[in-house]
């Protein structure tokens, strides 16, 4: 376990350290002059200068990225040009809020995906599977933008149960809390389900058609022992396989959802770095995203052995 450890740690090292070097030299390669950026439209060659050297922009582009790799390690992603504030600092204040519609998001998924999924397998091409199939092709088709519309002006405006658009920190007021956030969960949510309803279907009935399975049943098992001891367990590791793959996608930020009910999320943040040609912040937002998806490949590397004992940690062939 140990080895296995270390040697996917250093794999992701390895990983970042290539994504921070594309991510640098990528946001360099932006059209536009980074110091009339950080200036202002309005400042005359002086004031240009003083900029380069303040910034070391005149530096050569290998000083400049071990610089910036070397501050980046002890915390510091440098500062925002548009609001002059610290990037550490304005992603500190916006990554809870997106981890926080991830995980309300994630819950919602599998708590439909999973027990979906099994029941379709195990009533296959019955009007259960039927059922199921055509709501995950809904869940898949469906725009998450008009789900997103459509939820505010049925639960918001006619109904009026749930707040339409907004965020309140869940140490404010925890009912306020998961009143703006239920929505948005709700709309990533169904989206995740429908992949993940699909997948799990399919793993279900290649590992319900395996020997091991027509083994138990031979030996006089109950239905259900041999469905959720056996066959659901063996079949989740290519479901983790995609949550995980899911996961970083939303901790990238869920931009268009997060628009739609103004939830002050990691989303809004890499697009008003990007419109604003905010490259400190563009580094440091790229860098974190990058960094969240390393940790839960990780983490999912991991979950493996745990779902499935017969697969070896260390990493060594069969």
């Amino acid at each position: 376990m140990l080895e296995f450890l270390i040697q996917r740690a250093t794999i992701s090292v390895v990983t970042l350290c290539v994504i921070s070097l594309v991510v640098f030299t990528g946001v360099r390669m932006i059209p536009g002059d980074p110091a009339r950026v950080m200036a202002g439209t309005d400042a005359d060659a002086a004031g240009l200068e003083e900029v380069r050297e303040k910034y070391g922009l005149k530096d050569p582009i290998v000083v400049q990225y071990l610089r910036w790799a070397g501050l980046a390690l002890r915390g510091d992603l440098g500062e925002s040009i548009r609001t002059r504030e610290s990037v550490a600092r304005m992603v500190a204040k916006k990554l809870p809020i997106t981890i926080e519609l991830a995980c309300f998001s994630l819950l919602i998924a599998v708590g439909i995906a999973i027990p979906a999924g099994v029941v379709a397998a195990v009533r296959r091409n019955t009007v259960w599977d039927v059922l199921a199939s055509g709501a995950s092709l809904c869940g898949v088709s469906i725009p998450n933008f008009w789900l997103g519309i459509v939820l505010i002006l049925f639960f918001s405006v006619r109904l009026g149960w749930l707040p339409a658009s907004g965020f309140v920190p869940f140490w404010e007021s925890p009912v306020a809390n998961l009143e703006r956030m239920l929505m948005p969960s709700f709309v990533l949510g169904t989206a995740l389900a429908a992949v993940l309803m699909r997948q799990t279907r399919n793993s279900m009935i290649e590992v319900l058609s395996a020997d091991y399975i027509r083994t138990a049943y031979s030996k006089g098992l109950a239905g259900r022992v041999v469905v959720f001891r056996h066959a659901v367990r063996n079949s989740l590791i290519p479901v983790v396989t995609i949550l995980g793959l899911q996961m970083g996608a939303l901790m990238s930020g869920a931009v268009v959802t997060e628009q739609i009910f103004v939830v002050p999320g990691f989303g809004r943040l890499i697009v008003e770095a990007v419109f604003t040609r905010d490259y400190p912040l563009v580094q440091g937002v790229v860098l974190i995203t990058a960094s969240s998806y390393v940790l839960i490949n990780l983490l999912v590397d991991v979950s493996y052995s745990i779902l499935d004992p017969r697969i070896r940690i260390r990493g060594a062939g069969p």
